[in-house]
């Protein structure tokens, strides 16, 4: 099948339009039905590799906050995971009612046991994981 001649060429300059446009060119037809893209050719400054040069943006230090506290984040968590696995792991304890959470090192215990004895053993045993740099005591006795 034979596809008619003015049908390919609007296809062709369709197409042709489409990629410029998503492009962000300009389009142009000479007088054969050709199409030509302009572009922006102007010379692009060369951008400096050193850090405060002009042409190169200095580091931004929001990003380097961002990446601090993702850190801390995660060491945090670490150490709320380490305290939880001890506190498991401790006999004669039992940590199930125990509630610990961390912020750059600082735990904070909450929650109720059933003994004082246990409860003493719990804020040893979480005094005792590295990485703990002091311990906020929420924990409750109670006998139910």
């Amino acid at each position: 099948m034979r596809i008619p001649r003015t049908t390919a060429r609007s296809v062709r300059m369709a197409c042709a339009a489409a990629l410029a446009a998503a492009a962000g060119s300009a389009l142009a037809l000479d007088k054969s039905g050709l199409i030509f893209v302009a572009t922006d050719n102007a010379p692009v400054a060369p951008v400096n590799s050193a850090p405060g040069m002009p042409g190169r943006p200095d580091p931004d230090s929001s990003a380097v906050t961002g990446v601090d506290q993702a850190k801390r984040s995660i060491e945090d968590s670490a150490i709320t995971t380490r305290i939880k696995t001890r506190l498991l792991g401790t006999k004669d304890l039992k940590s199930t009612g125990i509630h610990v959470t961390t912020v750059q090192g600082a735990v904070e215990v909450s929650g109720t046991v059933p003994t004082q004895q246990q409860r003493d053993l719990a804020l040893k045993t979480i005094r005792s994981v590295e990485g703990v740099t002091s311990v906020n005591d929420n924990l409750k006795v109670s006998t139910r």
